[in-house]
């Protein structure tokens, strides 16, 4: 099921998966290195306009064969845990990475 890297997190984060039963989502956004050196999926989100953008992440648990900046298209399922995000204290949730394809930036960057 396609979702948007927001849904999925707060999915991940607020309910601890339940809602996504195991399912196999598919997520657009692109590549981010944290703090930790993990792979990230980004996605800003648009509240207003860009001045309000923010970056929602999942951290991608697996093979990642893409350079940071690179948008993909990933298709996994969730995966208990999270980690603390150092710049704002919010948890990121993982996602367990069965595919990864690089896709072109979406004519719409922003969810």
């Amino acid at each position: 099921m396609r979702v948007t890297v927001l849904d999925y997190a707060s999915r991940a984060v607020f309910d601890e998966g339940r809602s996504l039963g195991g399912r196999r989502v598919v997520l657009t956004g692109f590549v981010a290195r944290g703090p930790g050196g993990e792979n990230l999926l980004v996605r800003m989100i648009l509240t207003c306009c860009a001045a309000d953008g923010r970056p929602v992440k999942v951290v991608l648990d697996g093979v990642v064969p893409a350079e940071p900046d690179t948008w993909v298209e990933v298709v996994g399922t969730y995966r208990a845990g999270s980690v603390v995000d150092g710049v704002n204290g919010e948890r990121i949730p993982f996602l367990a990475v069965e595919s990864v394809k690089v896709v072109p930036e979406p004519q719409r960057p922003y969810e």
